[in-house]
């Protein structure tokens, strides 16, 4: 019998100590012209409350200002990547988005959706495009 795989602790603990607000991995593309990731943003370490003037989160982080986190998986395509300076999630089509309020809640939409959970990384080591 095999153990069910988990994110790795030391990306967790990151997460959770707020050294990252994201923890990321990119996922396989059926399509060529697309580079796909899948990121678990602890919502709950965001400011709503006391902004500066000016600050935003991307919409899917202010719809889930009220839970603890969101995955969000989405595409990009690569021309993107190549021509533009900075890349932001309206540059993205989202293919799944789902608040959470526990790891175990994640653990489980991963084994679900088939995403191993030990390939996430902070997101500067998987080329994550959004900041």
């Amino acid at each position: 019998m095999s153990t069910q795989k988990t994110i790795p602790r030391k990306v967790w603990w990151g997460l959770e100590a707020k050294s990252y607000t994201e923890i990321a991995q990119e996922l396989p593309s059926q399509d060529e012209s697309l580079r796909k990731w899948i990121a678990i943003y602890a919502a709950y370490h965001l400011n709503f409350e006391n902004r500066y003037p000016g600050e935003s989160y991307y919409k899917f982080l202010e719809d889930a200002k009220n839970s603890k986190y969101v995955i969000i998986e989405f595409t990009l395509p690569i021309h993107f990547l190549k021509t533009r300076d900075s890349i932001g999630a309206n540059d993205t089509t989202i293919t799944k988005c789902k608040t959470m309020e526990t790891e175990e809640e994640i653990n489980s939409f991963l084994y679900e959706n088939n995403i191993n959970p030990e390939l996430f990384t902070p997101p500067w080591t998987c080329e994550y495009p959004l900041d």
